[in-house]
């Protein structure tokens, strides 16, 4: 929770009266010494954080009746922090980082137990010289299965503790929204979906918002996962069927299942939707384009199974109900693997080419979900899970990168756990990436960062940073799609009523 205004008023108005009375924490000049680091919540330790990056705030799990942290780097002002809860006032923990871009900080930490101070190894960690985007935006919502309550968009301001609310469904009818996407990184082109009632695609384009209606006669459902074109006004759409399958005996709660999914390309100027593909025998989700803007990359599911057969013809004739899964996918779920795919662009015809595949996960009975492109071009980095393509439900699934220059492929052991680390997404430099863990406590997903060096190594990942430290565990809703920009959303809060109550337009077909 971030603080009030009550509650920041006071604080700045308690340390005003210690600065004038002498009463901040004095650095112990006796103690003992420990020679391991105290134990911290969240472990801000041995990481890269950014130079522009909120204050880590921080709890001291370790017993003690009184604690002191000194926070400092070489060069500027060490910072004093008394209590077990390390609050870090933003405007010298801000100058601390600037003086010591590209270098270090540490945290050192007394404890004082029965009456005898006690010094900590010191924790460091590296600051790096490349900043972070400002700006992020996710989804907040309980990680149910069928029914939801409150959904909310909220934008973060990353060298901050501010939080402002985009969208929140107790306001709008309590309809699920859904697949916020930008344009290179910046939020003068962007989209996000409203499903049920007052269904739709909001299409904002210079602070003008519109709704439209991607279901045609022509394709199995509306726009699902959206990918924008790098310059052009074009939104590469999966359009799917899902269904979801629940276990009895099993560490993964529910299975979301793709009965059908084709992709389509859709002209925003033009209100066009075409088809890219439209096949029987595969399965299409997750496009993503490079940021050159010639290489549109998605996943891609053979529904063969060991029959060698593909569906049958029935199995084509249901999938766009979407009231129920074919038996034959749920009997088979376990068995359908994506790989990662490309199609060639021409910006001028806007017409593709030949699919070639880039990962062939399903030749090791893997499966690749979330193709994501780092902004040079040379990397792909993406989610590998056991089979299917919603990973966010897999605890086995993991982050993997793909270097286009070199050709290898490799897990990112520097940031994987144990738990399901799934959705992710770069910064505009290139420097940083985002991406969902369930690390914590298995069931809610919560966002790490983690910086990405020239030579495609990845720090240790640290949480997001919280004014409360225990914000994290208090907070019982789960982050969702996280996506960097380099300024907040300016879409004006009437405009975005509006456009979500009316009704929509309806896209044009046409055959490519």
């Amino acid at each position: 929770m971030k603080p009030s205004l009550k509650e920041l008023a006071i604080g700045v108005w308690t340390a005003m009266l210690c600065l004038l009375a002498g009463c901040g924490p004095t650095e112990p000049l006796e103690f003992l010494e420990r020679p391991q680091p105290p134990l911290i919540y969240p472990d801000y330790s041995g990481t890269t954080i950014p130079p522009n990056i909120a204050p880590l705030n921080f709890e001291i799990r370790e017993d003690g009746d009184n604690f002191v942290t000194k926070i400092s780097g070489k060069n500027g002002d060490p910072v004093l922090v008394s209590g077990k809860r390390v609050a870090i006032p933003q405007a010298a923990w801000r100058d601390l980082l600037e003086k010591n871009q590209d270098g270090e900080i540490s945290f050192l930490i007394y404890a004082k137990k029965d009456k005898t101070w006690q010094k900590y190894a010191a924790i460091v960690n590296s600051v790096a010289k490349d900043l972070i985007d400002d700006w992020i935006t996710y989804r907040l919502i309980e990680p149910g299965y069928e029914l939801y309550a409150t959904i909310e968009i909220n934008q973060r301001n990353l060298s901050s503790f501010e939080e402002r609310p985009f969208f929140n469904n107790e306001r709008t009818g309590r309809q699920c929204a859904n697949c916020h996407a930008f344009q290179n990184w910046r939020t003068d082109r962007m989209l996000f979906h409203t499903r049920q009632h007052k269904s739709g695609t909001i299409f904002v384009q210079n602070g003008q918002a519109k709704k439209i209606d991607l279901k045609t006669d022509e394709v199995i459902s509306a726009g699902v996962y959206p990918g924008w074109h790098p310059d052009l006004n074009l939104v590469a759409f999966s359009v799917n069927t899902t269904g979801q399958l629940f276990h009895t005996a099993s560490k993964a709660k529910v299975e979301v299942l793709d009965s059908a999914s084709d992709l389509v390309l859709y002209d925003v100027e033009t209100n066009e939707l075409s088809h890219i593909l439209r096949t029987d025998d595969d399965l299409e989700t997750f496009p993503s384009w490079s940021h050159d803007g010639k290489w549109l990359y998605y996943c891609s599911a053979r529904v063969i199974f060991e029959t060698g057969e593909a569906l049958p013809e029935s199995f084509y004739g249901e999938k766009s109900s979407g009231s129920q899964e074919p038996s034959h996918v749920i009997e088979n779920y376990d068995k359908i693997h994506y790989n990662l795919m490309r199609l060639p662009f021409d910006r001028e015809t806007k017409m593709f080419g030949v699919p070639e595949i880039v990962v062939d996960a399903a030749a090791r009975e893997k499966s690749v979900s979330f193709p994501r492109l780092s902004p040079d071009g040379r990397y792909i980095m993406y989610t590998l899970s056991d089979f299917g393509s919603f990973s966010i439900w897999h605890p086995e699934s993991d982050l993997w990168l793909h270097d286009l220059k070199t050709g290898e492929d490799r897990p990112l052991h520097e940031v994987n756990s144990d738990a399901a680390e799934s959705f992710h997404n770069w910064s505009s430099n290139g420097r940083w990436f985002v991406f969902t863990s369930r690390r914590d406590d298995g069931s809610y997903t919560r966002l790490y960062l983690a910086h990405f060096d020239e030579e495609g190594v990845a720090s240790k990942p640290f949480l997001l940073p919280q004014y409360y430290p225990e914000q994290n565990l208090d907070l019982m809703k789960s982050y969702n799609v996280p996506e960097f920009t380099v300024e907040p959303i300016k879409l004006k809060f009437m405009e975005q009523i509006r456009a979500i109550n009316r009704e929509p337009q309806r896209a044009n077909y046409r055959e490519r």
